[in-house]
């Protein structure tokens, strides 16, 4: 992999730095670097005519965010650049579009709207490639830009600490340092969905919004009326399509460990549908087999790309509640269970693992913190037309003497869905009535009384797939989405079930 050098004096720029990391890009010395990132304030004064030689040597010096106004109007960095730069705009929410030169660089951009300042060219070289692009006063102008013919590139976002921390922002800087590189993704990836039809349905969605994911096959259907997507009927012939290189299994949930390891066994990376796994076992057994076979296998987390949620979880990541201490949740209503396959616990794993495992999911991503013990019960009183419980209650406690409460039932008098979490410095609570549990309203309260009204984000397509699609494709990293974060929410599911059965007993997870 390509290595980079960081030059730069921001106290933001950390984040940016991990990211380029993870990603395989850096950090080397300035000598031998491929490739050099100037994100400065002041003037670079002697290092100008260094930074010059290198790049005449074939050595990319890519300047973003305030660099370009640090540098004087003669700068020869600035004439090579090719872009003569006029006057700052002042900060505002930006919307980035994609130049004709920029289809790499903004691959599953989404929605990314930065509150940025930016510079207005007063030139721009024939030969100066436009990648991204903002519209001002009834024109477009390139913020984002590379010269081939020079070895120079100019991005003048990053200048706002909230651009900095933004990882919409470093995932355009590390494909803007790709291109300039001469890195290229790979080419589109086919996918195969072995899935019941109400899973398949969320799934399609999602990967007709992800470029660089192409369904090609799904199990149990007919085919597309186009013919670019085969229906099978077996689902051993979808695993065996050659064309088929990622499957997503969302079979029923005891059977998905034993797909997801065909999948494997068979060279394909794997998506699983939450929940992941019905035991550690299971688990630990898809995370050898996926390492021997050099493939990738991940959990689908659903829940996560709940918007409320999201702004839930910035919030408490930014540290408006301070330390976490409680987090509480409940969901459920009075239903009278349908009697499918997600009502069998023989079939589901019951109803800890079926309603519960996506709300571990959130608990476990809110407390970053070891699971001590798990304590649950489950009740058997009114639906008994089907095997799962009636209703269960779950207790966490974590190292830090943090705890997590859940309660999933259908004998609730009313539909609720209820997420709250306490900390040192406030609350929040996201609040909805919605049959699907996803939350509403979300409320701030500070210790000093303020109350506040969080806004949601808007819904941005799929961040799991865009992710994956960027692992696949790029080389990007996966940390969200491992097979030991997966782990983890089985391992307490699991514990969970165990307690539950032995009436409440104390249980420490796997």
């Amino acid at each position: 992999m390509p290595r980079i050098h960081l030059v730069s004096n921001l106290p933001g720029v950390g984040a940016l730095g991990d990211h380029l990391r993870a990603a395989g890009l850096g950090p080397t010395s300035a000598r031998s670097a491929d490739a050099l990132l100037v994100l400065i304030d002041r003037p670079l004064d002697s290092v100008e005519q260094e930074l010059l030689d290198r790049a005449r040597q074939s050595v990319p010096v890519l300047l973003a965010g305030p660099t370009v106004r640090a540098l004087p109007v003669d700068s020869p960095l600035v004439e090579a650049s090719g872009l003569i730069p006029g006057r700052a705009v002042p900060p505002h929410v930006l919307a980035l579009s994609t130049g004709p030169d920029g289809g790499q660089v903004a691959a599953r951009m989404g929605e990314f709207r930065p509150y940025d300042s930016w510079v207005l060219p007063d030139k721009i070289a024939d030969d100066v490639e436009r990648l991204l692009l903002v519209r001002h006063e009834m024109a477009e102008y390139p913020v984002c830009t590379w010269r081939p013919s020079t070895g120079l590139g100019m991005f003048t976002l990053g200048t706002t600490a909230s651009t900095l921390a933004d990882p919409g922002y470093h995932r355009l800087v590390g494909r803007w340092l790709r291109h300039a590189l001469g890195v290229s993704d790979a080419g589109p990836i086919g996918v195969g969905l072995l899935a019941t039809p109400t899973t398949s349905a969320v799934h399609q969605a999602a990967l007709d919004a992800t470029e660089g994911l192409n369904l090609v096959a799904v199990s149990g259907s007919q085919p597309g009326p186009d013919g670019t997507v085969r229906g099978y009927a077996e689902a051993d012939d979808l695993v065996a399509d050659p064309d088929v290189r990622l499957v997503v299994v969302g079979t029923q949930n005891n059977s998905r460990a034993q797909w997801a390891s065909r999948a494997l066994e068979a060279g394909k990376d794997v998506v699983i549908a939450a929940p992941f796994a019905l035991s550690t076992q299971e688990a630990d057994d898809l995370a050898l087999l996926a390492a021997a076979r050099s493939s990738v296998v991940v959990m689908y987390p659903e829940r996560r790309e709940d918007p409320a949620y999201q702004s839930l979880r910035a919030a408490v990541r930014r540290g408006a509640i301070g330390d976490v201490f409680s987090v509480e949740a409940t969901y459920g209503g009075f239903n009278r269970p349908a009697g499918g396959w997600r009502d069998d616990e023989r079939t589901s794993g019951g109803l800890i693992h079926e309603r519960g495992f996506a709300h571990l999911d959130w608990v476990l991503d809110l407390v970053d913190e070891p699971v001590e013990t798990v304590v649950a019960t489950t009740h058997k009183r009114v639906w008994h037309h089907v095997t799962n419980a009636d209703h269960a209650r779950i207790l966490l406690r974590f190292a830090d003497g943090a705890e997590a409460h859940l309660v999933l039932s259908d004998v609730l008098p009313t539909p609720t869905a209820r997420l709250r979490v306490l900390g040192t410095a406030g609350a929040l609570s996201a609040d909805a009535l919605s049959p699907d549990g996803r939350a509403g309203a979300l409320t701030l309260v500070t210790h000093d009384g303020t109350t506040t009204q969080l806004p949601l984000p808007a819904a941005a397509g799929s961040p799991f797939y865009r992710d994956l699609a960027d692992a696949l494709l790029s080389g990007w990293p996966l940390n969200p989405y491992r097979v030991e974060t997966a782990r983890k929410v089985v391992a307490v599911a699991e514990a969970a079930t165990r307690s539950a059965a032995a009436g409440g007993v104390q249980i420490g997870p796997a």
